[in-house]
């Protein structure tokens, strides 16, 4: 069918649960959906406080709900680990290699549907901006715990070899932070620090968080599976203008 529209699922925890909140300004769901207007259905999966062991329950009945015979999951952008990576007896915690297995398990899930698959690891964790009014859960979190997790990411992804968006170095860096330098969002480094303008509350992202997440995708995209990239991808239909008579589109439609 000339409407079957396949799709990309961006499957997440709350950084993807939130992204399509209009309030921050630019986000990473509503950019996915206009890079791929009239080419592909993005569909957000997003779960606020969900961890690998909960989207590793969850993945085929998502993907089953996704897939009919007309259209299927393309690509599938998986986003947990954030809070996999709170310190061990906090209930959201996963250990590193379950939640390497977990990766691992949701990717072969996906290529079983026949979808590609963007691992993205986690962000940075910036302390005094997350325990404002949440001082007795201040040890939950650490951003280099954060690290090893989107370290065990990229690892994974590299195993497998697909694409990978490692979100701790990607914002590091793109506020000019550098190996060797101090880790910003330490406890006891400065309060003021660079991160404050990439997450809103220490944890979740902005909207400068949410355009490296973007542009890293699409990237990874680009390089990995070009037969995927939306520049390249066909929109449906016809344009406007080479509809010179009802009987183009009718055909079109066929």
């Amino acid at each position: 069918m000339a409407l079957a529209f396949d799709k990309v699922l961006i499957f997440g925890d709350s950084i993807t649960q939130y992204a399509y909140n209009q309030d921050i300004g630019f986000c990473f769901g509503p950019a996915m959906q206009n890079i791929y207007c009239r080419k592909f259905d993005v569909i957000q999966r997003g779960f606020g406080g969900y961890n690998s062991d909960h989207a590793v329950l969850m993945v085929d009945k998502i993907i089953e709900q996704e897939t009919m015979p007309t259209s299927k999951i393309k690509l599938m952008v998986v986003f947990f680990g954030t809070n996999d990576s709170v310190v061990p007896g906090a209930p959201q915690h996963v250990p590193i290699p379950r939640y390497k297995d977990n990766l691992r398990k949701i990717a072969s899930s996906a290529e079983q549907a026949g979808a590609r698959i963007v691992i993205v690891g986690p962000g940075p964790y910036n302390h005094h901006q997350g325990i404002i009014g949440r001082e007795d859960r201040a040890i939950e979190r650490t951003t280099l715990r954060a690290r090893e997790y989107c370290d065990a990411a990229i690892e994974l992804a590299k195993e497998l070899n697909v694409a990978v968006v490692p979100m701790w170095y990607l914002i590091m860096a793109d506020l000019g932070w550098k190996e060797g330098d101090p880790v910003y969002g330490l406890a006891e480094l400065a309060a003021q620090n660079p991160l404050t303008s990439y997450l809103n509350d220490g944890l979740h992202y902005s909207d400068k968080a949410y355009t490296v997440e973007f542009n890293n995708v699409i990237k990874a995209i680009k390089a990995f599976y070009p037969e995927l990239d939306p520049a390249t991808v066909s929109e449906k239909l016809p344009s406007w203008d080479k509809i010179t008579s009802p009987d183009v589109l009718r055909a079109a439609l066929e």
